[in-house]
C-alpha cells in the first residue's frame, strides 16, 4: 500500500544532526524508510492566477517530499487566523485567548479543500493518507467529497480539551463532524481521546462504543498513540558535543557558575515561566543537586536531575499561593537564538 503523509510544513533531516520538532522527529524516519511521500506547504503563497495546486518534489531516502504554495487570499485567515488564533489556544485549554473571525474559518476550510485537491495527484491504487495535526482537521472530509474511499488516518500532536472549551471555537460542531470522515483518529493520551469522544457523544449526540464513533461518514476509531523522541540518540549527541570546542569555551566563560539551557518556541503553551521558576527553586534550595548531576554526565545522574526538577515544578504549580520567595539566582533570557548568532 502507498502511504501519503500530510502536514502543514515538511522537514528535511541533516546528516549527523538531531531532528528538531516533534513532528519532524516522528515523520522523517517513516518517510525515509517506508517509501512514503510527505506533502506539505512550501512556506510560500501564490496568487489566484494559478488555478490548480502545483507541487515540487524531491527525494528523501526511499521516499519523497512534495511542497506546494498555498493560496495567498486564504493563507492569513487559515494559519494566523483560525489555526493559531482559535484552534491552538482552545486545544491548550486557553479559551480566553481565542481571537478569530468568521472569515478565518472560511479560509481554514478553503485551504483544507485546496490541499485535498493537491493530494489527488498522489493517489494511486491502494493509497492510505495519514494527516497530521490541527491545521487539517477537515482534510479528511474534503477528500471524501472528492470521492476518496481509501483509508484516511489523522494524528493530533497537541492535547484535546474538554467539551466546554471546544464549544468556544466558532463552527465547532461542523468542524468536529468533519473530523469523523477519518477512519482512524490518534491522540497522545487517554484523556485527550476521552475528551474527544465525550464531545462526540454529548455535543453531537452520536453513538460511541468501544472507542468507535458512528456518524454520517461511517465508523471512526479513536485510539491513543503516545509519541516521543529517540532518547538514546539525543543522549549520544549530547555526549558527543561535550568535547566540542564551542562547549569548552562556553564552560570556561562561566567561571564556575551554573548554566541551564532550554530550547523552546516562546509560546504560552510551553510553561516557560514555570520551568524557570522550577530551576530557580532547585538551585536556591538545593544548590549542590544540579552541580553534581551536570558534572556526572551519565544517564542515571541526568535522570535523577530530571526527576528532581520535575518534582520542584509540580510542587511550585500546586502551591499557587503568595509567599516570600528566596532571592532569585537565575536570569531568564528571552532573546531569540537567531539574534544571538547561535
Amino acid at each position: 500500500m502507498n502511504l501519503v503523509v500530510v502536514s502543514n510544513r515538511v522537514a528535511r533531516g541533516k546528516p549527523n544532526e538531531p531532528m528538531t520538532g516533534g513532528l519532524a522527529a516522528a515523520l522523517l524516519p517513516v518517510v525515509e524508510h517506508s517509501g512514503a511521500i510527505w506533502v506539505g506547504s512550501s512556506g510560500r503563497v501564490r496568487d489566484g492566477h494559478q488555478k490548480e495546486p502545483f507541487a515540487e518534489i524531491e527525494a528523501l531516502g526511499s521516499g519523497a517530499i512534495a511542497t506546494l504554495d498555498l493560496p495567498a487570499a486564504h493563507y492569513g485567515g487559515y494559519y494566523e487566523g483560525f489555526a493559531n488564533s482559535a484552534l491552538w489556544p482552545a486545544l491548550h485549554s486557553r479559551s480566553d485567548l481565542i481571537r478569530v473571525s468568521r472569515d478565518d474559518y472560511v479560509s481554514y476550510r478553503e485551504v483544507n479543500a485546496f490541499m485535498a485537491r493537491a493530494l489527488m495527484r498522489f493517489r494511486k491504487a491502494q493509497t492510505a493518507f495519514w494527516v497530521q495535526d490541527y491545521h487539517f482537521l477537515a482534510l479528511g472530509a474534503e477528500l471524501r467529497d472528492l470521492g476518496v474511499d481509501d483509508p484516511i488516518g489523522f494524528f493530533l500532536h497537541t492535547p484535546w480539551p474538554v467539551a466546554a472549551v471546544m464549544q468556544g471555537v466558532p463552527n465547532h460542531r461542523e468542524l468536529i463532524t468533519a473530523m469523523l470522515a477519518y477512519d482512524l483518529i490518534g491522540f497522545q493520551t487517554h484523556d485527550d481521546c476521552q475528551n474527544f469522544l465525550g464531545y462526540v457523544a454529548g455535543e453531537l449526540g452520536l453513538a460511541v462504543e468501544d472507542g468507535v464513533a458512528i456518524s454520517q461518514h461511517g465508523r471512526t476509531r479513536c485510539e491513543v498513540f503516545p509519541i516521543g523522541i529517540d532518547a538514546e540518540k539525543f543522549a549520544q549527541y549530547a555526549a558527543k558535543s561535550a568535547s566540542h570546542p564551542d562547549v569548552s569555551r562556553l564552560r570556561r566563560s562561566l567561571n564556575g557558575e551554573r548554566l541551564a539551557i532550554g530550547v523552546d518556541r516562546l509560546d504560552y503553551s510551553k510553561g516557560l515561566v514555570n520551568r524557570i521558576s522550577a530551576f530557580d527553586r532547585l538551585w536556591t534550595e538545593h544548590p549542590a543537586v544540579c552541580a553534581q548531576h551536570l558534572a556526572a554526565a551519565d544517564r542515571k545522574s541526568l535522570a535523577r536531575c530530571h526527576r528532581s526538577l520535575w518534582q520542584f515544578a509540580e510542587r511550585g504549580r500546586a502551591a499557587r499561593v503568595r509567599r516570600q520567595r528566596p532571592p532569585r539566582r537565575g536570569r531568564l533570557d528571552t532573546d531569540p537564538l537567531s539574534q544571538q548568532g547561535l
